[in-house]
């Protein structure tokens, strides 16, 4: 027996080995149909869940109020900070006010003394008489500019509106024959473009020029309406020097109307919604602070011009921008609710609703997207300006 097992040793190993490897080849079988099988599954429920359309969008406002300070005056003050939300009377900087006070009262002062030289004064209405003459001149010739189109702008630009017509009758004419070579086949894709690029610059150089002519024709009426209310004014100034008998009525009433302007000008200074005694305050009712420009002892209102102090975004006004992807674009209406996800804080989800969907598309990355605006229900102001959220839209 024992020869027997020695000399059929070498079978018993070369089956043994076979016999493994056959049972290493069925597991190995068995793994890949199953791993096939749960990458199916997992497949199909992904393919279910897909009942969302995740967009990328950025919290934005469409409300901002600058406040500027055009009259002498120094920060004492500054009563917030940057990010800070405010509301409705809230005061943010506290000013000195001494130096516009004292430029006040000393307004009033010419004004009254002006007044009272008024009363010695000599009549003198020669020069003034002939300004109105002028005036009345000028408004007669610019009214006759204004109605018959004879105005040196207006016609210059009538001109060029009449070539810009001419040249986009061409570009259109051009257009529609090339329209029908392509459609023929018989030119490209690309050079039909050509002429329809060519006919949008001659549409745009159309509606310049009849934009520019409107504004001409606005600038000119202005200047009408300006040169009537001034004539009126110095009707009524020279109505108030016929009253005097002294050769410097004329002179004193300008000082006179000229103090008032000053003195009107410089108290509407302050008469703001932003300005309450010597602080300004928020005159927005749900607001968030920006672009402090000013510190303690900060002088505003250099030589009258408007100094920069801070911006107020108004926060009932903030809305996400999403960018949508043209695809996916059709499955998007007004007034849907969608889910809004901070990508600052995965854990908050907020709801909004769409308020507009642009019909013009932009090109990102390399494709088409279409920025939703959607509006926000955040009570607790969770969003902030300029972050990133993920908007999720109903498929």
């Amino acid at each position: 027996m024992k020869k027997w097992i020695l000399s059929h040793k070498k079978s018993a190993v070369a089956g043994a080995c076979v016999l493994a490897a056959l049972i290493i080849a069925l597991g190995i079988f068995f793994y890949q149909k199953n791993s096939a099988s749960a990458s199916h599954t997992a497949d199909a429920a992904a393919s279910t869940e897909q009942k969302e359309i995740d967009a990328w969008g950025e919290v934005k406002y469409t409300h901002m109020e600058d406040i500027s300070i055009d009259f002498p005056s120094t920060v004492t003050d500054v009563l917030v900070k940057e990010g800070d939300r405010v509301t409705l009377g809230q005061p943010l900087i506290a000013l000195d006010l001494s130096e516009y006070n004292g430029n006040i009262e000393k307004l009033k002062q010419q004004l009254a003394a002006n007044q009272a030289a008024l009363l010695t004064a000599t009549q003198d209405v020669s020069a003034l008489q002939a300004d109105i003459a002028q005036t009345k001149s000028e408004i007669a010739r610019k009214t006759k500019e204004y109605n018959d189109g004879t105005n040196s702008d207006l016609t210059l630009l009538q001109n060029s509106l009449n070539l810009a017509q001419k040249q986009l009758a061409a570009a259109k004419s051009d257009l529609q024959s090339y329209q029908a070579l392509y459609d023929a086949g018989a030119v490209s894709k690309a050079t039909l473009n050509q002429y329809v690029d060519a006919l949008d610059q001659r549409q745009k150089a159309v509606d310049d020029v009849q934009a520019n002519i409107q504004k001409t024709k606005t600038a000119l009426k202005d200047e009408i309406n300006q040169l009537n209310v001034s004539l009126k004014s110095k009707q009524a100034q020279l109505s108030q020097l016929k009253l005097g008998n002294t050769a410097n009525t004329a002179k004193q009433q300008g000082g006179i109307s000229s103090a008032q302007v000053d003195l009107n000008a410089m108290m509407a200074k302050t008469a703001k919604d932003y300005i309450k005694g010597n602080q300004i305050v928020s005159d927005i009712k749900n607001g968030i602070v920006q672009n402090i420009a000013v510190s303690d002892a900060s002088y505003l209102g250099v030589q009258g011009a408007p100094t920069k102090v801070l911006q107020i975004i108004d926060a009932d006004s903030i809305i996400v921008s999403a960018e949508v992807d043209e695809e996916f674009i059709g499955s998007i209406k007004v007034g849907e609710t969608v889910r809004i996800v901070p990508a600052s804080d995965t854990d908050i989800s907020l709801n909004g609703t769409v308020t507009q969907v642009p019909n013009v598309a932009v090109e990102k990355d390399g494709k088409r997207v279409i920025r939703v605006l959607v509006k926000p229900n955040d009570p607790d102001n969770l969003l902030k300006i300029g972050y990133s959220v993920d908007v999720y839209f109903h498929r």
